[in-house]
């Protein structure tokens, strides 16, 4: 299969040397600026899985077909990162692993049935176009169908969602690294439309709704062969509420206390603050009826290790702009005003969050964004 990564940071990088591992062609999309010193190999660095180079091509702009188009920027990089994709092109398969709960609809919009819904659970980081530390030894993907008409996450645009069967509390996410997105600045560039704009037409029914099932297991058994773990799901508003759950609390309190999870934990006030905006999140998740288990959660937090930090905390304390801050916080608390759920907590967090952003300085220039790395 070809398969196309729009966003080479770490999460992007991961997936794509473990794909053209598996013998899969894949192509990176990036900025010039990337691009120029980028040595057409991806380098992983990984205590427990060895080191591994692989060949991989990269572009600026994508304009040729290719199976599965992976969109791994954040959320703010979004609508620059698709302004690379030939209008035209219409992969098999568009698969976005961004934090949030708003991207689909606007994926929906452009790509029609053929966008999935994912999560990924990894530790990677981007230390060079081209050059991933891969932390963890696992690498999960959810992911889901937008066949039912859930894609969204949202009470207006679908049917009664599932329950998780698993009643797990937590997103499946290390927020100091795994399930982010993995964003980079060379996903941003120019928007000028090519005449030329090529890919496939896709129009037969045979990729219709109705196909979905069969595309997400098909992508099951790549991943699977490719080393990576792949959990199909039937309700893509759980896939993003049960990340975005942990997420949220986690990165508004790292980003508040200026420092990672042991800090948040050496302060009462903010700690309560941490556990009361995660006990509202999963209210919110479950009146936009997606059933997560409270209890789990918490458990989750309290026996994280003290290093754990969020790529938010991070990007605001290098003065990153923009950062994921509204990404993550306007459509919890949107719904919560929406379904008349109090979220005092995260109302709290998220507001002392954005003053923490204003305090940082001043902007840091567009290309350095997440030259750190990529991690939430």
């Amino acid at each position: 299969m070809r398969h196309a990564i729009l966003g080479a940071g770490g999460v992007g990088l991961a997936l794509g040397a473990a794909l053209a591992r598996a013998g899969h062609e894949v192509v990176l999309v990036m900025r010039e600026s990337s691009r120029a010193r980028y040595r057409g190999v991806i380098d992983v660095h990984s205590k427990l899985h060895g080191d591994l180079a692989v060949e991989a091509r990269a572009v600026e702009r994508l304009d040729e077909p290719v199976d599965v188009l992976w969109v791994t920027v954040k959320a703010p990089a979004l609508d620059a990162a698709l302004a690379r994709v030939a209008p035209r092109l219409t992969p098999d398969s568009v698969v976005p692993l961004l934090n949030g709960l708003d991207h689909p609809r606007s994926l929906r919009t452009r790509f029609g049935p053929r966008q999935l819904v994912g999560a990924i659970l990894i530790e990677a980081e981007r230390t060079a176009p081209g050059r991933v530390t891969w932390n963890s030894l696992y690498a999960e993907i959810s992911l889901a169908t937008t066949d039912g008409g859930r894609a969204e996450g949202g009470p207006e645009d679908r049917d009664r969602a599932g329950e998780d069967p698993e009643g797990r509390g937590h997103t499946g996410e290390d927020p100091e690294d795994r399930g982010h997105t993995g964003d980079d600045p060379e996903d941003r560039g120019h928007t000028g439309d090519d005449p030329e704009d090529r890919g496939h037409t896709g129009d037969g029914p045979e990729r219709g709704a109705g196909t979905g099932g069969r595309r997400l297991g098909g992508l099951a058994e790549v991943l699977a062969d490719a080393g990576l773990g792949c959990t199909p799901e039937r309700d893509p508003a759980s896939v993003l509420w049960r990340k975005l759950v942990l997420l949220l609390p986690l990165a508004l309190a790292t980003t508040v206390a200026d420092g990672p999870l042991g800090i948040v934990r050496r302060r009462p006030e903010l700690s309560a603050l941490l556990r009361d905006s995660a006990r509202e999140a999963c209210a919110v998740a479950a009146a936009d009826t997606v059933a997560v288990d409270a209890r789990n959660l918490l458990h989750t937090l309290d026996t994280l290790p003290g290093r754990t930090d969020t790529s938010l905390h991070r990007d605001v304390a290098a003065g990153v702009r923009p950062t994921e801050l509204a990404a993550l916080t306007e459509p919890v608390l949107r719904r919560a005003r929406d379904h008349h759920v109090a979220v005092p907590a995260l109302t709290e967090l998220a507001r002392r969050a954005a003053e923490r952003e204003r305090q940082a300085g001043l902007p840091a220039p567009h290309r350095s964004t997440y030259r750190k790395g990529e991690t939430s």
